[in-house]
Formats: C-alpha cells, sequence, structure tokens
C-alpha cells in the first residue's frame, strides 16, 4: 500500500473513532447507549452526504470560479486537471469524507450488534 493510501485510511479510521469516543464521552449516562448509537449512525450519514455532495460538486468552489472568470471555464479547468492526472482518490477531501462517514455507519452497526 502506498503512504497516501495507508495516510487516507488511517487518518479516517482515526476520525472515526475519535468521534465515537467523544460522542461516548459527551452524552449524559442518563440517555443510554440507543443516544450513542443514533449520534454515531447520524454522523456517519451525515459525512456520506456531505461528501456525496462535494464530489457532485466537482471540485469547483467560489475561489475556482473567481479566478477561472466563469462557473463554464472552472468546471473546463477542473476537468484539465482531472484528465492530467493531479487528482487522485487518496487525494480528494470529499472522497476523504465519504469514507470516515463508511467507517463511523461500520461502527454504528457493529456497536448495535454486540450490544443488542
Amino acid at each position: 500500500m502506498t503512504r497516501p493510501a495507508v495516510h487516507f485510511w488511517a487518518s479516517s479510521v482515526a476520525v472515526a473513532a475519535a468521534v465515537a469516543g467523544a460522542a461516548a464521552l459527551l452524552l449524559p449516562r442518563e440517555l443510554g447507549t440507543r443516544a450513542w448509537l443514533l449520534t454515531v449512525w447520524t454522523v456517519g450519514v451525515m459525512c456520506l452526504l456531505f461528501g456525496a455532495a462535494a464530489l457532485i460538486g466537482a471540485g469547483v468552489g467560489v475561489r475556482e470560479v473567481l479566478d477561472a472568470g466563469s462557473t463554464q471555464q472552472a468546471i473546463e479547468a477542473e476537468r484539465r486537471s482531472r484528465s492530467a492526472g493531479r487528482a487522485s482518490f487518496y487525494g480528494d477531501v470529499g472522497w476523504w469524507v465519504v469514507a470516515t462517514g463508511g467507517v463511523l455507519v461500520a461502527i454504528y452497526f457493529l456497536a448495535w450488534l454486540i450490544l443488542r
């Protein structure tokens, strides 16, 4: 596995574990494990949705549009940079957020099976 791949997956799993741990520590004990499960599930699904929105947005933001002069030119510049091989799976924050959301949903299902 390449260094960017290891960094991508290790940071994704670490952040997901930190979020699940923070939810366990910060939620009041009176709410119980269902509140923790709901929190982990909700954060995971929100990560999946925000990551998908970032991927659908084609990586074009306000800065890119202002630099290019128009939205169409910014989209074309983004397509050219992707076809030139500058963008990769492991360097795209949208895929990282999707991966982190997937890990959180996996944590939810594992915890649900264990706590059932």
